[in-house]
């Protein structure tokens, strides 16, 4: 079988956002639409696996293999300036909603484990890369994203 899409974007060499988040399909359409309309990314790399980048604070190997990727790929090839962290409510990596004892304490952890992220990560990237962090957050027949200064 072949399948041909139409591509308008083969000739770009350059973005500025590099997106870390969770392979959870749940969240795939509603994440695109938040880098795109809420921050105005059209064009971005994406970096999806489970978790997102939470096992960054394991100190497993995994940040490392990280950081290089993100360098030599994003960066070097592509240009980026800036790298989106982006954790999804209800997020498996922490056993669910269910994990925790309110909406609020689910918060107030991925808070704390995104700026534990971003400590960690700024002291080992190249001072250029600016580094967003943001989570989404269940609302009534919606997903609503904050982004944390």
């Amino acid at each position: 079988m072949n399948f041909t899409v139409p591509n308008d974007n083969l000739e770009k060499k350059q973005c500025s956002l590099a997106l870390i988040k969770c392979v959870d399909f749940r969240f795939r359409e509603s994440d695109q639409e938040f880098v795109e309309k809420g921050l105005g990314y059209k064009d971005f790399d994406l970096y999806a696996w489970p978790g997102s980048a939470k096992d960054v604070l394991k100190n497993n190997g995994f940040k490392l293999s990280f950081i290089e990727k993100i360098v030599a790929v994003s960066k070097n090839l592509h240009g980026i300036k800036k790298i989106l962290l982006l954790w999804n409510w209800d997020s498996q990596a922490y056993g669910g909603s269910q994990n925790f004892k309110s909406a609020q304490e689910e918060e107030d952890k991925y808070k704390q484990d995104l700026l534990a992220i971003k400590e960690i990560l700024a002291k080992e990237l190249p001072d250029d890369l600016e580094i967003i962090m943001a989570y989404s957050k269940s609302v009534p027949q919606a997903l609503e994203y904050v982004v944390l200064e």
